[in-house]
């Protein structure tokens, strides 16, 4: 009897920490989007990992594309994947479209985004793009 105690305890450990670590990377996206829509390169590398092996070509990136563009992010559809011992991961739908500049196809990504910790929070590791469709 203890032993199924214990077990049904573990497992709603487990659901709330999953529920916790959805919640936390969800954030992490909007957060992401919110920063990037209102161009502050700053605090949306913060919400990346340092030692990401994509960390200072995003950098760059923004730094080429803000100045020229100023677009408009939505989330159209954001689904929590699971986690493993060292990542979380969510797929997400996400629709980009030109409010001003140069010539620019307003485009949905469907992408699968890796998740690692640093210092305790839930930061962007890569992601791995599924489709692109052009409007």
């Amino acid at each position: 009897m203890i032993s199924k105690i214990a077990l049904l305890s573990l497992l709603l450990l487990s659901i709330a920490s999953n529920a916790d670590t959805a919640s936390d990377i969800k954030q992490v996206v909007l957060d992401n989007l919110k920063y990037i829509q209102a161009e502050d390169i700053e605090n949306s590398m913060a919400t990346m990992h340092s030692q990401s092996p994509s960390y200072m070509a995003t950098e760059e990136m923004l730094q080429q594309l803000l100045p020229i563009y100023d677009l408009k992010y939505e989330i159209l559809k954001y689904s929590y994947i699971g986690e493993d011992d060292e990542y979380a991961y969510a797929k997400v739908l996400q629709k980009t479209s030109k409010i001003s500049g140069p010539a620019f196809q307003t485009n949905k990504l469907e992408a699968l985004q890796v998740f690692k910790k640093e210092n305790g929070v839930w930061k962007l590791w890569t992601q791995a793009n599924l489709s692109i469709l052009f409007n």
